[in-house]
Parts: structure tokens; sequence; C-alpha cells
């Protein structure tokens, strides 16, 4: 039996490596001229490894733990939410130096957010619908949309509960966080060593029978038994790759039901760090909302990075990259309280995933109405399979650890065929 697995992304490996692991003959075509998807780093930037898309292991127990662990490389502890910052117009504070009314409404959100978990049945309903019937206000749902709903690449009023509830009673990976020392690139290199991974080999066409796969691509025609498609749910939404015979009516709602924005990282090097070391995260209202230090703990890492997503990184990717980085600058320069930035700045630059033609944007959220949409796109049609981090309902989504999770599972579904 061949596989052929389309994207050469943490799911798109996973499957391969269980797959070839299992002695099963597997090829992987990747649009791309590198792996990873939206794991890339650079290591050009600064002194070291920096993450332009996926960076964060986001829990102790996250299967990644694993994969570092054989691959002989270091988990870095960061602490974002217990050193959350929070500006209201001035230099973001430590919450308990906030005044007690915002530091209890902040702490209030979260245990709404982690309250889901309990609901058996909570009502499809937008985050923000929810938040309002438990008596939040408008300025409340400003800070949740940065905080809460930010986090998940998605708009606080089409996110919805009954999903986060179902990740909530999924979760197994635990709240810590870490970054990898080396980058998320090198994990994944040596995650896919000795595959065959064809790159500049983009779908265009796949052909699907009782009888195998046809793959027409711009590097020429494959062939195989079983296909398993990982690419982003963005791609599949802008028709990339044609399916003949289309899928079937569930895959296309699954596929047309999710919801996809814009993520943009906004990423500044500074002769020196401007910022006291114990900065991990900070955040507020404002379009560059999100802020956090990719060099932390060491002392000399003078990068530090804004992610914005939805609305926030449309306005970002409007403007040109310079005025872009400037309107950065200015929103950081009231964040650390400092008027100096722009003399400072040695280096500069902009990712906008949203303009990237195989990633469409960040990661996929789903709106209320559409609960069951993550398990119906994971189903398998015929010779067709599915992964990616859309498909993870019964891990965490929107994480490296649920790509790979779901990766795994699509590829005991192929072993179970042979």
């Amino acid at each position: 039996m061949k596989i052929i697995i389309l994207g050469a992304g943490a799911s798109g490996i996973a499957t391969a490596r269980r797959l070839h692991d299992a002695g099963v003959a597997v090829q992987v075509l990747e649009a791309r001229d590198r792996i990873g998807g939206r794991i890339w780093t650079d290591c050009d930037f600064a002194s070291f490894p920096v993450e332009l898309g996926a960076e964060f292991i986001h829990g102790e127990h996250a299967v990644t733990h694993q994969l570092v662990a054989a691959a002989g490389m270091a988990p870095v502890p960061v602490d974002r939410y217990g050193k959350l910052r929070w500006s209201d117009g001035g230099p973001a504070l430590l919450l308990d130096m906030l005044p007690s009314e915002r530091r209890r409404m902040i702490v209030a959100l979260f245990r709404a957010l982690d309250a889901l978990r309990d609901i058996p049945e909570p009502a499809d309903r937008s985050l923000a619908a929810y938040l309002r019937a438990h008596g939040f206000d408008t300025g409340a749902l400003e800070v949740a949309d940065v905080l809460l709903a930010q986090t998940c690449c998605a708009p606080i009023e089409t996110l919805s509960c009954a999903d986060l509830a179902r990740e909530l009673r999924a979760d197994r990976a635990g709240k810590r966080e870490y970054r990898l020392r080396e980058g998320y690139t090198a994990l994944l290199t040596w995650y896919a060593r000795d595959l065959d991974i064809r790159c500049g080999a983009a779908a265009r066409l796949v052909r699907h029978s009782s009888g195998g796969v046809i793959v027409e691509t711009d590097a020429g025609v494959f062939h195989a038994d079983r296909c398993v498609v990982t690419l982003p749910v963005g791609v599949l939404q802008a028709g990339t790759p044609r399916f003949e015979p289309p899928l079937g009516a569930g895959k296309q709602w699954a596929i047309g039901a999710l919801r996809v924005e814009p993520g943009t990282r906004l990423l500044y090097r500074f002769d020196e760090p401007l910022w006291d070391r114990d900065l991990t995260f900070m955040a507020h209202a404002g379009v560059a909302a999100r802020w956090w230090t990719p060099g932390y703990p060491a002392e000399d890492a003078a990068v530090i990075v804004c992610y914005a997503t939805a609305d926030r990184a449309r306005m970002l990717d409007a403007l040109d990259a310079h005025d872009a980085l400037q309107a950065g600058l200015r929103e950081l320069q009231t964040l650390l309280g400092r008027d100096d930035l722009a003399q400072r700045c040695i280096a500069a630059t902009r990712v906008a995933w949203g303009a990237d033609p195989y990633a469409c944007g960040g990661y996929a959220h789903v709106p209320p109405g559409a609960a069951a949409a993550r398990p119906v796109l994971a189903e398998s049609e015929g010779v067709l399979h599915f992964a990616g981090e859309a498909t993870a309902f019964d891990s965490n989504p929107q994480t490296v650890h649920g790509a790979i999770e779901s990766g795994w599972r699509a590829a005991d579904e192929v072993l179970t065929c042979q």
C-alpha cells in the first residue's frame, strides 16, 4: 500500500512518521520550498531562533514533549499568563499592580471561560453572548476579546461556546507553556528524517475512487492507494486542490462552516532589551494588542513580538509593511513607557499569514451553530483521510500538539485499512 500525504506541516509529518515507522510506503507532497507549514523558525533575525508562526508548547503534558525528549532538545518554561501585564493607556502593569476593580474583572473573565468546562451542554452561542449573560459589560468584553478570543484567532462575537467547552473537557495537555530553545523547525526536521518529502508540489487536483488516488501537482502527477489531506482549512475553502468527484455534502459543509481569520506578527529587534528581564506577556485593547518576548529568559534577548489576529490583523495587513511596523512601535512605546524605541530599533519585520497562499490565515475557529464541524471534517471519506489542527475535536485545536495527534489518528485509520 502507498499513501500520499498533502502538506508537510506538523500533522502531515506526524502522519507520515507513524505510517513510515509501520512499514507503509509514504510520499509527502508540500507546496512550499520548506517543511513546517505554519511552523517557521527564523535563525537569522536574532542571535537565537525566532518563531514566525507557531511558537509555544501549550501544556506540560502535551504530546510534543515526547518528541522533544526523543530529539534531545530543550523546552524552556514560559509563564505568560501568570505574569500577564495589562495596559489601560499607560505602561503595562502586572495584575497585582492594576486597580482592584480591573484586576478582579480580568480574573473573573478567565474563571468564566474555565466554567464552560462544567456546563454539560452549553448553548451554542458566541463567547460574547455567554459573557454578557454573566453580567460582563462592553468594557469587559473588549478585554475578553484580547485575552480570550484573540488567542483563538477569532473575534469574540463569532467564537462558539460549545466548541470551547468541548475543548476544555477534552484538554489533557495542562496549563503550563514552553518554547523550544532550538526552534520548532529543528524539531520537525528531526521528526521528518528519512521521510520522502517532495517540496514545490502544490496539489491542484485530487482524483479519488475505490481504486486509489491520483494527485496532479505543480511538480507532476502522483499515484497512491490512499491520501491523507492535512491542508489548512483556509486553503480548502479557497478551492485548492479540487476534488474529483467533489467531496461529500457533509465534508463541504464542515469546510465552509469553519472560520479562518488573518494572523499577523510584528517582530522588532533592539540594540539591547528595553524592558525588565521578567517581561513575558503584555496586552492592551489597541490594534497591536498582544506582545511577548521570544527570547525569555535570556538577559540579552532584545527581541519582542506582537501577534494580532482577526480584525486587528486585517487592519495591520491593510498598511504597507513599514507603516504597520511603525504603528506597532508607537503602541509598544506606550506599553513600555519609553519614547526612544525608533532610535533603538535595529531590525523589524512583518509576517502576514492571511496573505500566504498556502495558509490563507491563522488557525480555524468554530462559529456558533457549527460545533459539529471539527468531527465531520475529521471523518474519512472513501480513500481520503483528513488531519490538521482544525480536525482535532478530541484534543486541543489551534495547537501543534493537536495537529500532531490528528496526524496520528489519521495514520491509525489508514493502518486499519490494510
